[in-house]
């Protein structure tokens, strides 16, 4: 039994095979697995675009944005590169018109002829006594000089007021010297004509008071004015030897005025100048220069309001240089006032140069008429020999 269904089994496995058409309507793992998961990668997907198209939109936006703002950026860049030119012309133009705070300081240097002028003219008065308030000073200074004696006794008589603490412990408590002056040796030092007489510790005062111009022109006559001899009267002039006498004389006042011109020079430079008012007047308007004026002015020039000439050649050049206000006043100063202000301050040097020049010349003057002198005194005796032996040969 068992063999013969084997036998059918394998008989027929010979038999050929029929192909049938299958229709397949549904699957369990397609439908509960692989259809899930293509659901789920198509969302995937979705998802994916859209965020690459919501990048690609911001980017996009983005793009737009920067675009923008580099237009903004060059239409800036070109608004700020005309301001920029136009504030560089405004500064060319305020450097070129805008009038410094200095300005009123700068223009007193116009007055610097008419100051010097106005000095010069204060030396002949000066000279001849009429700037000098006391009597006996005038006096000595007006009038033909005494005899020898008494001109001494004269000086003694004024050195009364000019009296030293050196004068009062020799004779102090007579009426040569009753008691010590505020301007010891007024009469005597040199100072009185260079800095102004005065307390011995006193500062240096370049306008001088009238007690000051007193002192120093009786400094000058006890300099330089020396009695060589007494005047002539009217009887004595009309004879040969008095006109001879009148001759050396007016040789000798000749030299006498070269030895006191500088100074009177000095001291007529030393007076208060009505021509600096105005001047002054002005360059007190500059911060920087009332700084200077009320640190270093003189008590005459703070009272009047007028400088002497030396002051105010003093005071110009030390409100420059001097001054750390002045500092200031360069650091404002650029283009074309800071070069004006250049050619000012090389004009004042050459105002005072000139100035230098002058007084070269007039000690040049003073020089040659040493030099004539010094002539004189060497040849005068060697003339003086000779021409006795030509007179003893003429006699002979």
């Amino acid at each position: 039994m068992k063999r013969t269904l084997i036998a059918l089994m394998l008989g027929s496995l010979t038999l050929p095979a029929l192909a049938q058409n299958v229709y397949v309507t549904g699957s369990r793992p397609i439908d509960s697995e692989v259809m899930p998961a293509m659901n789920t990668m198509n969302t995937t997907l979705g998802s994916i675009l859209a965020t690459q198209q919501n990048i690609g939109g911001a980017i996009n936006e983005n793009s737009d944005k920067v675009t923008a703002m580099m237009q903004e950026s060059g239409k800036n860049q070109q608004e700020y590169s005309s301001f920029a030119q136009e504030s560089q012309n405004l500064e060319r133009a305020r450097q070129s018109f805008t009038v410094p705070d200095s300005i009123c300081s700068e223009s007193a240097s116009g007055q610097a002829a008419q100051i010097a002028g106005k000095a010069s003219s204060l030396q002949g008065k000066l000279a001849t006594g009429s700037g000098v308030s006391k009597t006996t000073i005038s006096k000595v200074l007006r009038e033909a000089p005494p005899p020898p004696d008494q001109d001494h006794y004269g000086a003694a008589s004024i050195h009364a007021d000019y009296c030293s603490s050196a004068d009062y412990a020799a004779y102090g408590g007579t009426r040569l010297c009753s008691q010590e002056s505020k301007m010891p040796g007024g009469d005597t030092e040199l100072r009185s004509v260079i800095n102004g007489a005065g307390p011995e510790d006193k500062t240096p005062d370049l306008t001088f008071s009238q007690d000051q111009t007193d002192a120093a022109m009786m400094y000058m006559k006890n300099s330089t004015r020396h009695v060589a001899g007494k005047q002539l009267t009217k009887g004595e002039v009309t004879t040969a030897s008095g006109q001879q006498y009148l001759g050396l004389i007016d040789e000798y006042q000749a030299i006498e005025s070269a030895a006191e011109q500088p100074q009177v020079e000095m001291i007529a430079n030393s007076q208060a100048n009505p021509e600096t008012k105005d001047a002054l007047a002005e360059d007190l308007q500059t911060p920087s220069a009332k700084a200077y004026f009320d640190a270093t002015a003189s008590d005459e020039a703070k009272s009047t309001g007028e400088m002497s000439q030396r002051e105010f050649e003093t005071f110009e050049v030390g409100r420059r240089y001097a001054s750390t206000d002045y500092q200031s006043d360069l650091q404002a100063m650029d283009g074309d006032n800071l070069t004006r202000e250049s050619i000012r301050v090389q004009n004042l040097q050459n105002w005072l140069l000139l100035g230098i020049k002058q007084q070269l010349a007039e000690s040049a003057i003073i020089s040659g008429q040493q030099l004539s002198l010094a002539a004189a005194a060497a040849y005068q005796p060697v003339l003086s020999q000779k021409l006795q032996q030509v007179n003893a040969g003429v006699s002979r």
